[in-house]
């Protein structure tokens, strides 16, 4: 298991040593972004003592204008944000939210996975198997669906909330130092995350291949044929590279299944596309492409018109290399 700390950058030291007598560990780390053990391991680390009793913000009244504001963007805002603007938390904004006989307005589109009909639906169905995942517990009533990306790509997650409705808050991702075991540090980019509470779609994902324990599971998607290239877009996008090396251009799809990747292969080979496989560990599975013949013949394939929605920073890695090899 691997230890996480945060590297607090000068102003979110500035927000602690300001804070840390007046509010919660977890305040202060939800209006960070960082854990509640972050911001205390930075409190104890540098003697910073906290009040034995910290005055809870629910002793507050909300105003008149409080509750207009609240009223008015309730269902345009997260809790956390409307708490944020009006200076309190997100449980006190909750309960006032209650008080004041204010709900929600749920629109997600929780059918939109129950048929593969759409290359855009093909797409995200090859993107979320490789990148995303699925939670269906029964006993404890949770059923998500979630894909985290790096910042630079949250037009991905956009498109797809906008498809699913846009009722979901696409939540960001302060960059991190992690530690692993063996003493290497990684350092995180920034991220944002899209996360969707609906039994429904979760249902309809994992009947269509998304399962919750993708590794060990043989399950996975199978597209209508027309749709094929618009689902290997969207894995590769998720799990796949494109690159060059001693003027040779290649693509590779690394998996912990073998069973996925010769699914690929054998429908690729139909189209005359030839891939090899390579095993390097008995967990880890390489599909590659090492001809610039037959990448060509797949590039042409995925990305058939300008308008496909895809990863723009590989279309166009690849698209360069394929260029300066021709």
């Amino acid at each position: 298991m691997s230890t996480e700390y945060y590297e607090f950058n000068n102003e979110e030291k500035k927000y602690i040593l300001n804070n840390y007598k007046n509010y919660t560990y977890k305040e202060m780390a939800s209006k960070i972004g960082c854990t509640y053990r972050q911001v205390e391991r930075f409190c104890r680390n540098n003697g910073l003592k906290k009040s034995h009793h910290i005055p809870h913000r629910s002793q507050r009244i909300f105003s008149e204008a409080d509750d207009a504001y609240i009223i008015k963007n309730y269902n345009n805002m997260s809790n956390d944000e409307i708490g944020d603007h009006l200076g309190f938390t997100r449980q006190q904004i909750q309960g006032r939210a209650y008080h004041l006989n204010l709900h929600k307005r749920r629109k997600i589109n929780s059918t939109y996975f129950e048929k593969i009909d759409t290359p855009l639906k093909a797409y995200f169905l090859g993107f979320i198997y490789a990148d995303g995942y699925v939670i269906y517990n029964e006993e404890r009533s949770n059923y998500e669906f979630g894909m985290e990306l790096q910042s630079k790509d949250k037009y991905i997650l956009e498109k797809l909330n906008y498809e699913l409705g846009n009722q979901n808050i696409i939540s960001h991702k302060q960059p991190k130092i992690i530690k692993m075991n063996n003493g290497k540090l990684i350092h995180s980019n920034h991220s944002d995350c899209l996360r969707v509470y609906s039994k429904e779609l979760v249902t309809d994902l994992i009947d269509n291949g998304v399962v919750c324990n993708k590794s060990n599971n043989n399950t996975f998607p199978i597209v209508d044929e027309c749709y094929f290239f618009d689902f290997l877009r969207g894995y590769i996008d998720g799990d796949g590279c494109y690159y060059k090396d001693n003027g040779h251009v290649y693509m590779h799809i690394t998996c912990a299944n073998l069973i996925p990747l010769k699914y690929i292969q054998n429908k690729l080979s139909t189209y005359d596309i030839s891939t090899q496989i390579y095993k390097e560990t008995e967990k880890k599975y390489r599909l590659m492409c090492t001809s610039v013949h037959e990448m060509n013949k797949l590039i042409n394939k995925m990305y058939y018109n300008k308008s496909v929605t895809c990863l723009k920073r590989k279309y166009n890695v690849i698209k360069h290399y394929l260029s300066l090899s021709a």
